[in-house]
């Protein structure tokens, strides 16, 4: 069965089981819609940030160097009210290794493996936000945009330089009766950082994302055409671009103990502008989640489709978040990726003197989408607690190859405290 005939088959099987029932949706992890931003309300401004403090190792079968991080991430932000409904936001970001041994991407250490924190200060976000015209937010400026799951467009909050966007945002529920979010972008400034070839995107770019809620869920329709020009190279710069069109659907329901989540999204991509890449590919994902009590349990499957040797790549990503906390699939192979999996996540509450404790694990199966064959499979775990405002993350990956990259481990050790 192709991507669009499962995502279809899956969205068709859906609203028979719950056209009757009442629901509601939200994207919980994702902060990026108009009704879910907070700005100040009085003229007097406001300072935020946050200290971040992480240790990583990874060890793959393809370097004989072990690669070892100890990074510290300091972020601040000033926000003040110009006038009325009129804001004003800088934030910077200061980033200090303390153990280098790893590739940061930037043509050192190149002996190590890959660990995209590189040493550095940026300008994280300089921007304007004006609520003057009614239901309606407009930001202009360097920002973060981070649209529905995070797939095409994402915040990247991970790791310790975030990403950030000089862009013209509108977003608005004065139409359609739903929210309507657009935006222009012309310069993107990827995690990867300014001295990597390939850490800042430049390029005239579009969004266009609309949603709204229905009996069967928040429903979401999108387009991105993003003209994304880096690289060394003349031949590389525009490799990246690509425009995308699709739906997605995020709905929920609710028992006195259980809750039942569902997640189906479809999108095309082809080539755009000047890209050398000419091909037409299918995004598919499916996931459902049963949450009994305190425990959460999903199966997932996300396909990345290949045509003409090309494969759908999201390079705007928040790309942590899915293909596993090993992050061997930042850039998708050309023959595409299917990603299963299956989550089990338990909440315990409050533990001593530690609240929002949780831990979970996840299994990987990865698979070339054209032929079926194994690339190898994935398991990761993670505990997460919080104490007062600081928290506190332990995450592991153990990826095994089969026929896609070397086996590859990875731990993660997060402290991370917010003022």
């Amino acid at each position: 069965m192709t991507a669009k005939g499962a995502a279809l088959k899956f969205i068709t099987l859906l609203a028979g089981c719950v056209c009757a029932c009442p629901s509601y949706a939200q994207d919980q992890d994702a902060d990026q819609t108009y009704a879910q931003h907070n700005v100040i309300d009085i003229f007097e401004p406001r300072v935020t940030g946050d200290l971040r403090l992480r240790y990583q190792t990874i060890e793959s079968d393809i370097f004989t160097n072990f690669g070892e991080a100890l990074t510290l991430r300091f972020l601040g932000a000033f926000e003040a009210k110009l006038f009325d409904k009129t804001y004003a936001l800088a934030e910077v970001e200061t980033v200090t290794a303390l153990i280098d041994n790893y590739n940061d991407g930037t043509g050192i250490a190149g002996q190590f493996p890959f660990i995209p924190d590189p040493d550095g200060v940026e300008l994280n976000r300089l921007q304007l936000i004006s609520e003057v015209i009614p239901k309606t937010r407009i930001t202009a400026g360097r920002q973060r945009i981070a649209l529905d799951d995070w797939r095409f467009i994402g915040a990247f909050p991970f790791r310790q330089n975030g990403q950030s966007i000089d862009a013209l945002r509108v977003e608005t529920k004065a139409l359609l009766s739903g929210n309507l979010d657009v935006g222009y972008l012309n310069k993107v400034r990827r995690p990867l950082g300014g001295n990597n070839p390939n850490g800042v995107f430049s390029g005239d770019s579009f969004y266009l994302n609309y949603n709204k809620g229905t009996p069967f869920g928040r429903f979401s329709a999108f387009h991105y055409a993003l003209d994304l020009e880096a690289g060394s190279s003349a031949a590389s710069r525009q490799y990246a671009s690509s425009k995308t069109t699709g739906v997605r659907l995020l709905g929920r329901r609710d028992w006195d103990n259980l809750s039942i989540v569902w997640e189906g999204s479809y999108a095309r991509q082809s080539d755009y502008a000047n890209s050398p890449r000419k091909y037409a590919a299918d995004y598919a994902l499916l996931e459902l989640s049963f949450k009994p009590g305190s425990f959460d349990f999903r199966v997932r499957t996300e396909i990345l489709g290949s045509d003409n040797g090309h494969a759908v790549q999201t390079p705007l990503a928040s790309l942590h978040r899915f293909q596993g906390l090993a992050d061997k699939f930042l850039v998708t192979p050309d023959e595409g990726v299917r990603d299963y999996s299956l989550l089990g996540r338990y909440s315990f509450g409050p533990i001593g003197q530690f609240s929002n404790v949780e831990t979970f694990a996840r299994h990987h199966w990865f698979q070339a989408d054209t032929n079926g064959r194994s690339y190898g499979r994935e398991l990761d775990l993670s505990v997460k607690a919080k104490l007062n405002k600081t928290n506190f993350a332990i995450e592991y990956a153990n990826y095994h190859a089969k026929s896609f990259s070397r086996d590859t481990k990875a731990l993660f050790l997060t402290t991370e405290i917010s003022f």
